[in-house]
């Protein structure tokens, strides 16, 4: 009640002034979303996402996606508040400073880029606080909702270089397979197998079954068509069915190695920051959502609807 009393009270004071400046757009507690803010803003994004890319990740955004973006910035502002951080002017101008001295930079110099990149210097203070606020939030906040195993860094790798035929592998598959089959057995081989692995039923018509677990097996040996689709299969998959001499076989792969481990080491972080940045923006959203629930929001607009 408190929030609606302010805004009445702002846009009575407003309506007393000989003219109208600007448009409410959307109110967040006791903070007011405008559209010269917006467009402002808009007008701007480019040195803003070269400044904080983890915030300004687009380089156009629609009404709706700033005034997200703000109320974003309020929520996370009031949650990290809440533990204990509040980023006073000191700390952004020590920030600040910090960068100057990075990039090698003196005030008057980070004056002239701001102006030549249509950003005021107040503007860039708000953005660095955004920025130190955000990071406190990610790793206090989101960091620990996100879990990524080694298995998924593994196939993303292994999905990259599916084509690379300079890669040996090393594998422990089960080996699933039957003999006489017919082709509608074929065609129903991989998905039966990936719901026996979930139930443990074994449909009357896969009765004739065999297993044989393989450990330790490398490409030497095996045929080409074998290793192919070996390579496109995941660790934790089943391949497509193949015809080795009388039987067909679907290969469940427990684990998937390199022999040359020290590619995958080296491409390990990359994919593990890719994967978390895709995860994290999912993360984030249900948060904002949630956490969005338990403020005062209100939009002055028709907002329009997300596909």
């Amino acid at each position: 009640m408190k929030y609606l009393i302010t805004i009445i009270c702002i846009a009575f004071s407003w309506n007393l002034s000989a003219k109208v400046l600007d448009k409410i757009m959307a109110v967040i507690d006791e903070n007011i979303i405008t559209l010269s803010q917006i467009k402002r803003i808009q007008g701007n994004l480019t040195p803003r996402k070269n400044i904080a890319p983890p915030i300004y990740t687009k380089d156009k955004m629609s009404s709706d996606e700033i005034v997200d973006l703000i109320i974003r910035k309020y929520l996370i502002r009031d949650k990290i508040a809440e533990q204990g951080f509040i980023i006073s002017d000191e700390q952004v101008e020590q920030q600040i400073s910090a960068t100057e001295k990075r990039l090698g930079l003196t005030r008057e110099s980070l004056m002239n880029f701001l102006q030549s990149s249509n950003l005021t210097f107040d503007e860039y203070f708000e953005v660095t606080r955004e920025t130190i606020e955000f990071n406190i939030f990610n790793g206090r906040i989101i960091r620990p909702l996100i879990t990524i195993t080694d298995q998924e860094i593994k196939n993303i790798f292994y999905k990259q270089n599916e084509g690379n035929t300079t890669f040996t592998f090393k594998y422990l598959l089960t080996d699933f397979y039957l003999e006489n089959s017919s082709p509608s057995q074929i065609n129903k081989f991989k998905k039966m197998l990936e719901k026996y692995q979930i139930n443990g039923i074994l449909p009357e018509e896969f009765i004739s079954m065999q297993t044989n677990v393989l450990g330790n097996v490398t490409e030497d040996g095996l045929t080409p068509p074998l290793i192919r689709l070996l390579k496109k299969t995941g660790e934790g998959q089943f391949t497509t069915p193949i015809k080795i001499n009388n039987a067909h076989h679907v290969f469940f792969i427990k684990k998937k190695d390199l022999v040359e481990s020290e590619i995958f080491n080296q491409a390990k972080e990359r994919i593990k920051m890719g994967l978390y940045g895709k995860k994290a923006q999912g993360t984030i959203d249900i948060w904002v959502k949630r956490e969005g629930s338990r403020h005062y929001l209100k939009y002055f607009y028709k907002r329009k609807k997300k596909k």
